[in-house]
């Protein structure tokens, strides 16, 4: 900015009253800036410039706007494995050896109980069905004693099981020797004839004491009536002694006779009782060697039982057998390694995935959830698609479970279907649900200002 001395104005002052003369002086012109200076100064602003406070503003309010409707969702992720609802029932050997047996191949249909592989031992997987054989037969033997049991041939030996396999065929032959004892049964038929000749004999002596009774009854009668008369002296001393002396002996005989008797029956209890001591002693003995043959099945069912649990793998459900190691005849195992999985028939596959606490609580029922498997690489065979169906709100440690459904099954977003193995193992992203930019931006000014 240039200032001309000429437009200022010096204060008027006036001598005597008269006004002085103008005179023209002239006036030096001062310069207070260079001539760059003044050449910038003297430019128009442009209209960046001119505007950037309302440009920064408006832009501000954009940027407001936009985080305001910009919304995004947050990713949780997670472990999963693919299983189905009725979970795969996995098979653990009991026992380490050699595998002696592979009696299935993989993806076999299988049904409980049925035999899976022997890992080797003494007893041997083709004796079982003889023993299982043989036990049916004692258990009919001892409902019937008259079915006979057939024993294996002397040639064939049964390992482990062999001690008892020889209690119970020694049970078994001495059963068989009491049922066939000859003379338990003379000694009964002898007791059973004397019981009924001595009760024969028994009635005899009840009819003669019955009839020496009435004879006794008589001649007491007699002997009262000669008393008399001997006391009106109508009979002698000697005579009436006479009379006495037969009264009293048929007195002896009528005592006699029921001494007999009772002598006689005596001994036909006796013999009774000899007959139930005999019997007694028989069942006796027939239980005590039923009892051992029992338990000798007993015995036998229990370690075919055991020895099944630990050297015969089975099926223990129906389902279809998955192998979880390359397996071959010959190869050793440990106990307690995880061989096969039995997988249910038509279930339902489902994910499950376990999540940590953190922003667990963002998670809920119905989001979306991408599972990638760890055996088949998302970015050749892609991912599969799921929904939440349940969350178990109770931790496992720092984990929480959550079950995923899989409405198309195994079939990837590349449209490939993978095939269904027990345990796929995988990782899982949670879709949660959607944040505006400008919350997220407020919530981490509110996180910084919280630790301060």
């Amino acid at each position: 900015m240039e200032i001309n001395i000429n437009d200022i104005n010096p204060p008027q002052i006036y001598l005597n009253g008269y006004e002085p003369k103008k005179v023209d002086i002239p006036k030096p012109k001062l310069e207070l800036r260079s001539e760059e200076v003044s050449d910038v100064l003297s430019k128009r602003p442009m209209l960046i410039i001119r505007h950037g406070l309302t440009i920064i503003a408006l832009m501000g309010i954009v940027g407001i706007l936009a985080s305001w409707y910009i919304k995004y969702p947050e990713i949780i992720k997670g472990n999963v494995i693919i299983t189905t609802e009725v979970p795969p029932i996995k098979v653990i050997p009991k026992a380490s050896g050699r595998l002696q047996k592979l009696l299935v191949h993989p993806n076999q249909a299988v049904h409980q109980g049925d035999f899976v592989a022997e890992i080797e031992n003494t007893t041997r997987l083709e004796n079982l069905p003889v023993l299982q054989t043989l036990s049916q037969q004692l258990k009919r033997y001892l409902q019937n004693t008259s079915l006979k049991v057939v024993f294996p041939s002397n040639a064939l030996t049964f390992g482990d099981l062999q001690m008892e396999y020889n209690n119970l065929l020694k049970n078994y032959q001495e059963s068989e020797r009491l049922l066939d004892d000859v003379i338990y049964g003379q000694r009964k038929n002898i007791l059973i004839q004397q019981i009924a000749d001595y009760k024969k004999l028994v009635a005899i002596n009840q009819q003669q004491v019955e009839i020496n009774k009435e004879e006794f009854r008589n001649i007491e009668m007699k002997y009262l009536a000669d008393k008399k008369l001997y006391q009106e002296k109508v009979y002698g001393k000697l005579e009436f002694l006479g009379f006495e002396n037969t009264f009293l002996q048929k007195k002896k005989e009528n005592e006699n006779y029921a001494k007999i008797l009772i002598e006689n029956s005596l001994t036909l209890s006796e013999r009774q009782k000899q007959l139930v001591e005999l019997d007694f002693e028989y069942l006796q003995k027939t239980r005590t060697y039923q009892d051992n043959l029992q338990q000798s099945v007993q015995n036998i069912e229990n370690l075919l039982a055991n020895w099944q649990q630990h050297y015969i793998i089975s099926a223990p459900s129906d389902g279809t057998l998955n192998f979880l190691k390359n397996l071959t005849e010959n190869q050793m195992i440990r106990a307690g390694d995880t061989l096969f999985a039995v997988v249910p028939q038509k279930q339902t596959i489902i994910a499950l995935a376990n999540v940590t606490a953190q922003n667990f609580g963002k998670v809920k029922v119905g989001q979306k959830a991408i599972v990638k498997l760890v055996n088949y690489p998302f970015e050749e065979y892609g991912s599969l698609s799921g929904s939440i169906q349940n969350i178990e709100y109770t931790p496992m440690g720092n984990q929480y479970r959550i079950q995923i459904k899989l409405p198309i099954g195994l079939n990837t977003n590349y449209h490939k279907t993978l095939p269904f193995r027990a345990d796929m193992q995988g990782s899982v992203e949670i879709i949660t649900e959607d944040l505006r930019l400008l919350e997220r931006f407020f919530y981490n000014i509110r996180k910084i200002l919280n630790q301060y």
